[in-house]
C-alpha cells in the first residue's frame, strides 16, 4: 500500500526540483499502471467523490497532465479470481516469482493482480451493454464487472459525474494562465490527512485543498483566500469558506483570488 505522506512528499518534491527548468509529465495512471483510483486512494475513497479529488490534485498541478482512457470516468482495477484472466507476461511472471517465494496460488494472485498493467488494459467501460459497449465479438481482456455502474453513456447524463468534473478541471486549464505557469507551492506539508497547495502568478492565486482522510479535519483558510476568493471547483458542494473550515472525508475545493 502506499503511504499517504510518501506519496504526497514525492509530488510536492518533484514540484519543487523541476517548477524553475520546465514542465514534467503527470500521470496516475497509463498502460503500464493499476488504475488510480484503486492505487492511490484509499479503500473508503474509491468512489466518485475519491476520483474526482485524485482529479483535482493532478490537473491543477505544475506540469502537463494525462488522461488516461477510462481515468475521466473513475475506471477500477479488475478483481482477477484466476490467472487464466490476465495476459500480461510481467504479472505472470510476477505470480510465479510469488509462488517460489512461498505464497499460496491466492496470496501469488492477490499480490502478482493488484499492480497488474492488464487492470488498465480490460474494455473501456461505455455503457451497461454486453462487453460494457466495447465490442459486440469476445474482448481480449474480460470487462470488469462493474461496468454497469461505471461507463461513459451513464456519466454523459449526470451534470454530477467524474466525467463532467474532469470536463470543468481541463476547462478551468484553459482558462486561468496561473494553473499552467504559475508558482508552486505546498502547504500543510507535514499534515497527514492534508495535501493543499498554492499556485502564484502575477495578478493571480490559487489554493487547491484535499483531504485523504476518512475523518474530518479543520484547517484555517490561507488569510488571503478568507475573503473575496472564488470557489472555482469542489467535489461535495461546498459554499462556506471563511477563516476556518472542517472538510469533510475525501473533500476537495479549489480557491481563486485576483492580487
Amino acid at each position: 500500500p502506499i503511504s499517504f505522506d510518501a506519496w504526497k512528499k514525492a509530488i510536492t518534491d518533484s514540484q519543487m526540483r523541476v517548477q524553475n527548468v520546465g514542465f514534467e509529465a503527470n500521470i496516475i495512471e497509463n498502460h503500464d499502471e493499476p488504475r488510480g483510483v484503486s492505487r492511490f486512494l484509499p479503500d473508503y475513497a474509491q468512489n466518485a467523490d475519491g476520483a474526482k479529488m485524485l482529479g483535482t490534485v493532478s490537473v491543477l498541478l505544475r506540469g502537463i497532465p494525462f488522461i488516461y482512457q477510462g481515468q475521466e470516468i473513475g475506471m477500477e482495477n479488475m478483481e482477477f479470481t484466476s490467472m487464466d484472466q490476465i495476459d500480461d507476461i510481467s504479472t505472470i511472471d510476477e505470480y510465479q516469482v510469488a509462488l517460489r517465494a512461498g505464497c499460496s496460488e491466492k496470496e501469488a494472485l492477490d499480490a502478482a493482480s493488484a499492480f497488474s498493467r492488464d487492470n488498465a488494459r480490460t474494455p473501456v467501460q461505455w455503457s451497461a451493454e454486453k462487453n460494457a459497449g466495447f465490442s459486440e465479438g469476445e474482448p481480449w481482456l474480460g470487462v470488469n464487472p462493474n461496468y454497469k455502474e461505471i461507463n461513459a453513456k451513464q456519466q454523459l447524463s449526470d451534470p454530477n459525474s467524474i466525467f463532467r468534473y474532469y470536463q470543468k478541471l481541463i476547462r478551468l486549464r484553459k482558462e486561468k494562465p496561473v494553473i499552467v505557469y504559475g508558482v508552486f507551492e505546498a502547504l500543510y506539508r507535514d499534515h497527514d490527512q492534508i495535501f493543499a497547495y498554492t499556485r502564484t502568478l502575477e495578478g493571480e492565486k490559487l489554493l487547491t485543498v484535499c483531504n485523504f482522510s476518512e475523518h474530518v479535519v479543520e484547517m484555517e483558510i490561507p488569510e488571503e483566500f478568507q475573503k473575496n476568493a472564488e470557489c472555482l471547483i469542489t467535489n461535495l458542494g461546498r459554499k462556506d469558506f471563511g477563516k476556518k473550515v472542517v472538510l469533510k472525508p475525501y473533500e476537495a475545493f479549489v480557491l481563486y483570488k485576483n492580487l
